[in-house]
């Protein structure tokens, strides 16, 4: 008889993006930027992936349409944690809906919101100054954050979310105007201008991620939601051979 021979286990359907695909996406979330189409959140709804149970399977947040496609093209594993998810869920208006806001944005389901569940999502849904959040997201005597954290107890209860001096009110009062960056130079004709456009820290380096997310952002790869991935990984393949 022939010997027994244990069949190999099944390949996931969708394997890990490689580690240099996960750095560009995570380039794109620095910048407040959907993971998948690159596009910017605050310009559209955005939502979440939900597991089986209705929990969220990462702290990442995305273009609500994308999310969708990425779901309706057999993708069913979140693109950042790999998880399976079942669903998308849009996150609700904070000034529309504050409880619901609280309710998606409570990531770990304590009924409190850690600064990094409170400034990802504002950065996420508003157009911020997304420098001085994440300063707030650091220094722990920060004004931002004592203002929210009424209470001093280091997180933000419901309650201190719809305070009249709470973290609605003061994001209202405080962010109004946009970031609004100018276009994007012509890479054809100003090379020193796009490359300076994209060297945020000024450090007149770009990491082979910034080069990527840079790329996909001036050729407008990311706004075909379906060949999005393929496209990340064509470019990012193109700069290893460089």
């Amino acid at each position: 008889p022939r010997p027994y021979q244990p069949q190999q286990p099944q390949q996931p359907e969708f394997p890990s993006p490689p580690m240099a695909m996960r750095q560009v996406s995570l380039q794109a979330v620095k910048h407040a930027e959907c993971p998948i189409c690159f596009e910017k959140l605050h310009v559209a709804p955005c939502g979440v992936f939900l597991d089986e149970s209705g929990r969220r399977v990462s702290p990442d947040y995305y273009n609500l349409e994308a999310a969708r496609e990425w779901l309706r093209t057999g993708n069913g594993h979140c693109p950042m944690t790999r998880r399976p998810v079942s669903a998308v869920r849009e996150v609700p208006d904070l000034s529309k809906d504050p409880d619901g806001w609280f309710e998606v944005v409570d990531l770990d389901g304590d009924g409190k919101l850690s600064r990094a569940e409170a400034i990802s999502a504002l950065k996420a849904q508003l157009p911020l100054d997304n420098a001085a959040l994440d300063a707030a997201l650091v220094d722990p005597q920060h004004t931002m954050w004592r203002t929210w954290d009424a209470d001093g107890s280091g997180s933000i209860e419901r309650s201190e979310l719809l305070a009249p001096n709470g973290l609605a009110a003061y994001v209202r009062r405080t962010f109004e105007a946009a970031q609004n960056k100018t276009a994007i130079p012509d890479m054809r004709t100003d090379k020193a201008g796009w490359y300076a456009y994209w060297d945020e820290d000024g450090s007149n380096s770009l990491e082979k991620e910034e080069v990527v997310r840079a790329l996909i952002k001036t050729l407008g790869l990311s706004r075909d939601q379906k060949q999005a991935s393929h496209q990340r990984f064509m470019v990012s393949s193109a700069l290893s051979l460089a």
